[in-house]
């Protein structure tokens, strides 16, 4: 009888322990889930940012502002049309978002390093331990637009600047489950000071003006 009362006792703890270390283990896993993708979201925000203005930078030494805008005048000096080089836009676009996601990709495999003291939820503890480096795994996709903003530069005179707008979308794959979210860069390609009066129907555009002209 006693042993039997000494088997089931030791059952009961052996149960207990085991179920203690398996709520243990899911409580780290779900720590190191959380940790791993806070910093891989921060660490990534920053490579994109980072990513996108040298694809940027690799195009606008070649891109002046009358390669993108055509200004028509009309009478008395005033600007009768703006019109865009659909074409060369189109490249550009293209060749910043392959750039950017070339480059963040290859920024990505750099991963991020983490004290081990992070995986234990503790906040006190997040900082100490050895560094356990984290291998970052991202799905990148980059779409480009462009942006155009006015801004007055004088008597009769406006400054058009022209922006590229890269939104990346990034997602972090973990065996366990996968986070995406978005970061949005704009960086000025170009810009000219133009002369003459320039039609509200631009102005008042954030995108870049058409090719048709102005009744």
């Amino acid at each position: 009888m006693k042993r039997r009362r000494l088997k089931l006792k030791t059952k009961v703890i052996l149960l207990a322990v085991a179920a203690a270390v398996i709520a243990l283990a899911v409580l780290f896993f779900n720590n190191a889930s959380n940790v791993i993708i806070s910093v891989g979201t921060a660490r990534l925000r920053a490579m994109n940012t980072a990513a996108v203005t040298a694809a940027v930078e690799s195009v606008a030494s070649g891109v002046g502002y009358d390669d993108i805008i055509t200004v028509t005048y009309g009478d008395g000096g005033n600007i009768s049309a703006m019109s865009t080089n659909s074409a060369r836009v189109n490249a550009i676009a293209r060749t910043v978002a392959y750039n950017t996601q070339t480059r963040l990709t290859a920024l990505a495999e750099e991963g991020a390093e983490v004290p081990l003291g992070a995986f234990s939820g503790i906040e006190a503890l997040s900082g100490y331990g050895r560094l356990i480096h984290i291998k970052l795994v991202p799905i990148v996709s980059v779409q480009c637009s462009f942006l155009s903003r006015f801004a007055s530069a004088g008597i009769n005179q406006t400054l058009h600047s022209i922006y590229i707008d890269a939104e990346t979308s990034i997602t972090i794959v973990l065996a366990s489950r996968q986070e995406t979210f978005t970061c949005n860069s704009q960086i000025l390609i170009c810009e000219s000071v133009i002369n003459g009066k320039v039609p509200e129907i631009y102005l008042n555009s954030g995108s870049l003006p058409s090719t048709s002209l102005v009744p």
